[in-house]
């Protein structure tokens, strides 16, 4: 705390009660996120005890993967923790499911020792969405029953209803299925 009674910190004290770096400190007050409530005689920055609180608030929210627009949103009050968090949750579901796809692909690669042309297969098939395989399948169903008017309706309703799905967090032997598949395609 600086001597003159006001109870402000300098951005040095307020780096050592927070355990974060002044130049961390300094970037978040450049950027618009912890302004100094004042300015000392020499012009160093100063903070009281509501930025050490609102220091905290910004680092978690950091920590927890938000960039400094939302955090900025949530500071002003535009957006709640909440709805941040929930709009977060979302994009790590969907991060979550690709990093899944991904390890699933590399996974086959490697049990199956595949060739780059076998692995850039496999990952456009991971990645399709489940409307694109189908389809791929709906259509080399299509093909193999063209011009056959003598099959049964009942024996093609099955096939079309029956055929395999790649969910979208597939293991590695679904993987491997589905480029088998798609090598009788």
């Amino acid at each position: 705390m600086i001597d003159d009674g006001t109870g402000l910190l300098t951005i040095g004290e307020l780096a050592r009660a927070t355990g974060l770096t002044v130049r961390t400190i300094r970037y978040w007050s450049d950027e618009g996120a912890l302004a100094p409530v004042a300015r000392s005689a020499g012009g160093y920055r100063l903070y009281d005890a509501a930025s050490v609180a609102r220091l905290e608030l910004i680092r978690t929210l950091r920590e927890l993967g938000l960039g400094l627009a939302d955090v900025h949103r949530v500071l002003a009050g535009e957006t709640t923790v909440a709805q941040v968090a929930a709009a977060h949750v979302v994009a790590l579901d969907a991060q979550i499911r690709s990093l899944k796809v991904t390890r699933a692909v590399l996974s086959t690669v490697a049990k199956r020792g595949s060739s780059a042309e076998e692995m850039t297969l496999m990952n456009r098939l991971a990645r399709l969405s489940a409307a694109e395989r189908r389809r791929i399948v709906e259509d080399f169903m299509a093909e193999i029953f063209e011009g056959i008017d003598t099959a049964d309706p009942d024996i093609r309703r099955r096939l079309r209803f029956t055929a395999a799905k790649l969910p979208d967090d597939p293991t590695p032997e679904q993987v491997d299925a589905w480029v088998e598949l798609a090598e009788l395609i």
